[in-house]
């Protein structure tokens, strides 16, 4: 992967400027997800209609590498088929990012889909 700086500057507006930040009404999915290593939190809540989640967003505290994460996989999951999101791996979550991440920081790109996997359950 690249450390290329348009790649940083989007992990920056994804940090600073979330998609889905917030929390969906009536959800079907809510689960929260805490990262001990370093303590960062999400809570995850999703829609689900016709096998779909159609709705999906986050809120929570963390770092800049689990926010914009958690950001640009929900924005990932909107309307994806329930068969395709059980398919999904840590692999394509991490590759949402773009840039090469030390293997400390995977439990805080991954808190989102650990949440997600916790929900599906």
């Amino acid at each position: 992967m690249t450390q290329d700086p348009l790649y940083r500057e989007i992990i920056l507006d994804n940090w600073q400027n979330p998609q889905n930040f917030g929390v969906v009404k009536n959800p079907d999915i809510d689960v929260r997800q805490v990262n001990t290593t370093c303590g960062d939190k999400i809570r995850l809540t999703g829609k689900i209609e016709n096998g779909k989640l159609v709705q999906v967003m986050f809120t929570g505290d963390g770092c800049a590498i689990s926010k914009a994460s958690s950001s640009l996989f929900t924005e990932q999951l909107k309307n994806m088929p329930l068969s395709k999101v059980r398919k999904l791996t840590k692999e394509d979550v991490l590759k949402n990012l773009s840039v090469s991440i030390s293997p400390a920081r995977h439990n805080c790109a991954l808190l989102c889909f650990r949440a997600l996997q916790k929900g599906l359950k």
